[in-house]
């Protein structure tokens, strides 16, 4: 499943009472009820994770056997979930941060954060995997690249609302910050490093300019 289908199947068909999670789970609830015979080898998988997870919270209609890896897979998932709810945020990789700044238990969700991004870019992860993770606040396969969408729309919105472009000597950090992303953009662009795609974004937005390599406001 690619990821802009997943993230439209966790909301599909919401309820204003109900959660992502609940949304999910009602779906493989009902996709349980169906003959083996007539589910796909992915939507057996899921329904493998998803078993496990109703075990793992002692809500499972039917109680097995549940393969380690799916066990493993739900107990870290559930942490990394419980680790978010508690903290507000998702786990932090800062190795500039002074030394025990960081716990052990927020390293490790660390690892399980980067371990299910390298296992979705591989294919590894099924359905019910991808969407479950996409449950979690914050959670993003694609970090870097959500961020970089979030500058450029927020750019898009100040010259939209502002009729110029952020300056750097603003007095509002939020306007500094855009003029900052700007010209990264533009450092980028100017060493090759900007993709195609993104070169093409920013040549769509009001008031963009990819300037002289020596020119700032």
């Amino acid at each position: 499943m690619d990821l802009p289908t997943a993230r439209r199947a966790v909301g599909k068909g919401t309820m204003p009472e109900q959660t992502p999670v609940e949304i999910l789970h009602a779906e493989y609830a009902t996709l349980q009820r169906q003959l083996p015979s007539t589910l796909t080898s992915d939507q057996k998988r899921s329904l493998a994770f998803y078993t496990g997870e109703q075990v793992n919270q002692g809500t499972a209609e039917n109680p097995g056997d549940v393969p380690q890896d799916v066990a493993r897979w739900t107990r870290n998932m559930l942490a990394l979930e419980f680790f978010v709810r508690a903290e507000g945020r998702m786990p932090r990789e800062n190795r500039r941060l002074p030394q025990g700044t960081i716990t052990s238990a927020e390293k490790q969700c660390t690892n399980s954060v980067r371990t299910q991004r390298r296992a979705f870019s591989a294919g590894r992860l099924c359905a019910y995997q991808v969407r479950r993770l996409l449950c979690i606040p914050g959670f993003s396969f694609h970090p870097l690249a959500d961020t970089w969408q979030a500058n450029c729309a927020a750019y898009a919105d100040f010259t939209a609302t502002r009729g110029h472009s952020p300056k750097l000597r603003s007095s509002n950090a939020s306007e500094r910050a855009l003029d900052r992303w700007a010209a990264k953009t533009r450092l980028a662009y100017r060493a090759g490093a900007l993709a195609p795609d993104r070169i093409n974004t920013m040549n769509g937005l009001d008031f963009w300019t990819w300037g002289a390599p020596t020119s700032r406001r």
